[in-house]
Parts: structure tokens; C-alpha cells; sequence
């Protein structure tokens, strides 16, 4: 019986059994809190055993890599202001596609607040799969147009969750070098039945659908990010991401994947060949690092990692990336998902339950399940926050 060591438990939906399944018998389907996992067609099965070969569950440890190379990273273009973080990404992606490659990354759907992986093969394209999308992403079809990319001789950049690098890796071993990955430091995956359902409330709310969002807004500041909705009406709603519902839900560990609570990839050791993150707490170690603008933490493993890490920084004099060295002990230091998994609230099942099955608001389940006093105190920790921040610059 095929993907028999797939539990709810341990599956983390990435998606390679369902793009090397040569009789399309696997489709994720929606099953424990609106995750997404894979199901067989007994009538199409044709017992080939490629769905097991190329699923990561047990394979973890023969994955993780230490890092070679820690860097802090910014692009000098307009990429940073149309990032989340130091547009990293950006410049990495733009050496891929500059070489005549292509990149599989993830793009929110608006309306509807789907998250699919998607090809990019042009900077047009780029603006899709750029910000960070705090969600679980589908994959599958993404996967199998890179293989065909693939097979006929293309790069192909795959950049996502580790679990779904490490699904990547499994799937794309015969191409070798010319499947490089980036793996990205994940704090869990969010439901999306979740996220779907507070789209709905919060357009309820604003009479008028939501015509983009912003996981992460940094108008006032990368240190200080904020969601950002806006309305087809015109209004524009911007909150401290603990204040918003469906972060908040998020950050208390209520609303993840069942296998994020154990992470087998939360270490140090990394999947994909580089690793891009949030730069978090760089002022503390040099305050030049950090102009509020936004600061990448790079990691890379491989040789191949560091060659992505240097065509980018020498991707053009006003358009390169600026990378400085630093410290890879204070990086994980100042990443949690990188020294251990998040764990998860033991009320995160009666949450989802709450909301998904029983129709509560995300506004009143946040409530009951944080207490009334959430919303205040999300509010003095943003501020204490930017004091912070303040403070550590001018120590530097």
C-alpha cells in the first residue's frame, strides 16, 4: 500500500508524491484543520512505489546540512522596499533568471486567498512570489511543470517551506546541480481553511471584498511590521501583527500544521542549498546593519549555495546585493525555527474545531481562547518594541 507512513501526524503536504505520480492517482484533499493531504486513488494505483521513493518522511537526517556561510544581505535597488525583509530573495532570483533559469516560488491569490507555488521565468513575474505568505502553499502542479522544465535542460530554483525543499530534493535527484533549492526559516504553517475564513470576516466587517494584502507590512518600519488590508472600497486597514486575529492565532500556536508542532528541520542544519530569513535582532550585533529598511539573513550550505549567494551580490553595480559577514552562533540565536521546532497549544485542535467546524468568528475564538486582555497587550509590545530597537542603535 503506497504512502503508508503518511500520517496526519507527520505529512507535511509538500506535495512530491502527487508530482511524480505517473497515473495522477494522488490529489490532496482538505482533512484535519483545512490541511491539505494526500489521498490514493485505488482504481488509478498502480502499485510503482514512486510516491515512497521520493517522499522525505524518515530521510530528515541524510537532508540537513550545517551552514558554510552566514551572511547579513540587503539589495541596493528597489527590491528591499518591494520586499517583506532585505529582498534577498529578489537578487537571487534575478542571478537564476539573468542565467536563463526559472524559479518555483509561492504567490497569494486574491480574491479567494489561495497560496500556489508558481513558475517564474522574468522580473515581471517576480512581483507575484515576492513577500512572505504566512500559509500553507500548494504545490503539486508548480512541481511537475519544473520537471519538465528540468528535463529539458533548464535551472529551476525551488524556494519554499524545508519541508517542502526536502520533498524537492527527494523528487529532483537525478538533475543534480541544476535543482537548486532555498529553503526559507518557518515558525509553522497556518491553516488555510483558517485564512479563508477570516478573509470572509474581515470583508464582512469593511462591506467590500479585499482587493490585496499584506502579510507583513513595513511602512513603519521592517523592526515594526504590521498586516495590511485593503478594501475594494478604498479603506485601508493596517494592524501590529499580534493585534490581527489571524497572527495572533498564528504566534499563540493555535492554528498550525499538526507535523510544524515537531519539525524535524527547526535546527541549524538546513535542507536547501541557501536559506534566506529575517535578519532579526542585526542591530544588536552591528547597528549599520540595520536601517529599519529591511535586512536578510542568509545561510548557504553548498557549494552551489554560495555561487547563488555570489552571482547575486554581482548582479549588477546599482541593482548587486549587498552582503556583509556575520556571526552564524548569534543568527540562530536570534531565529528560533532555527534551534528547535515551536511545539503547539494544546487547545490548538478545540480552536480550529471552534472555528471550521462549529462557525465561530476568528475574532471572538481569538478572544476566548487568548483573553480579553490579547489585544492590549499585543499593542505595549509593539511599542516596546520599536523602544527597543531605538535604544540598540544608539548603543551601536
Amino acid at each position: 500500500m503506497p504512502l503508508e507512513r503518511c500520517a496526519e501526524k507527520t505529512c507535511t503536504g509538500c506535495g512530491a508524491c502527487v508530482a511524480i505520480c505517473p497515473k495522477a492517482a494522488i490529489t490532496l484533499m482538505p482533512g484535519e484543520g483545512g490541511f491539505p493531504y494526500p489521498r490514493v486513488d485505488p482504481a488509478r494505483c498502480v502499485g510503482c512505489g514512486a510516491c515512497d521513493r521520493v517522499c522525505p518522511l524518515g530521510e530528515e537526517a541524510a537532508l540537513r546540512r550545517p551552514a558554510r556561510r552566514a551572511a547579513a544581505a540587503w539589495d541596493l535597488g528597489e527590491g528591499r522596499a518591494a520586499s517583506t525583509s532585505g529582498g534577498a530573495f529578489g537578487a537571487v532570483a534575478r542571478a537564476v533568471i539573468a542565467g536563463g533559469g526559472a524559479v518555483c516560488a509561492a504567490a497569494l491569490e486574491l480574491p479567494g486567498g489561495r497560496v500556489r507555488h508558481a513558475i517564474v521565468e522574468d522580473e515581471v513575474g517576480l512581483a507575484r512570489v515576492r513577500r512572505s505568505k504566512y500559509l500553507q502553499s500548494e504545490t503539486a502542479p508548480a512541481l511537475r511543470e519544473a520537471l519538465g522544465l528540468l528535463r529539458k535542460g533548464r535551472q529551476v530554483l525551488f524556494v519554499g517551506t524545508p519541508c517542502q525543499v526536502a520533498g524537492w530534493r527527494r523528487l529532483t535527484a537525478p538533475f543534480g546541480d541544476r535543482a537548486p533549492a532555498c529553503d526559507l526559516v518557518c515558525g509553522g504553517v497556518p491553516s488555510p481553511a483558517l485564512f479563508a475564513a477570516y478573509l470572509r470576516e474581515e470583508e464582512r466587517r469593511a462591506g467590500a471584498p479585499i482587493r490585496d494584502y499584506d502579510f507583513r507590512d513595513k511602512s513603519a518600519g521592517w523592526n515594526f511590521p504590521r498586516v495590511r488590508l485593503a478594501f475594494a472600497n478604498g479603506k485601508t486597514r493596517r494592524l501590529p501583527l499580534r493585534m490581527d486575529t489571524f497572527y495572533a492565532a498564528f504566534a499563540a500556536k493555535l492554528s498550525c500544521r499538526l507535523s510544524c508542532a515537531d519539525c524535524p528541520y527547526s535546527r541549524p542544519e538546513r535542507v536547501g542549498d541557501i536559506t534566506i530569513a529575517d535578519c532579526w535582532h542585526v542591530a544588536a550585533y552591528r547597528s549599520d546593519y540595520d536601517d529599519n529598511r529591511g535586512t536578510s539573513l542568509l545561510l548557504a550550505q553548498t557549494q552551489e549555495g554560495e555561487c547563488l549567494l555570489t552571482a547575486a551580490q554581482a548582479a549588477g553595480e546599482t541593482r548587486g546585493l549587498t552582503v556583509r559577514p556575520y556571526d552564524i552562533a548569534h543568527a540562530v540565536r536570534s531565529n528560533a525555527p532555527l534551534r528547535h521546532p515551536l511545539g503547539a497549544d494544546g487547545n490548538r485542535s478545540r480552536f480550529l474545531a471552534d472555528v471550521l467546524v462549529g462557525g465561530k468568528s476568528l475574532r471572538a475564538a481569538t478572544r476566548a481562547y487568548l483573553g480579553r486582555g490579547w489585544f492590549v497587550r499585543a499593542w505595549v509590545r509593539w511599542w516596546m518594541k520599536r523602544l527597543l530597537w531605538v535604544w540598540q542603535r544608539r548603543r551601536g
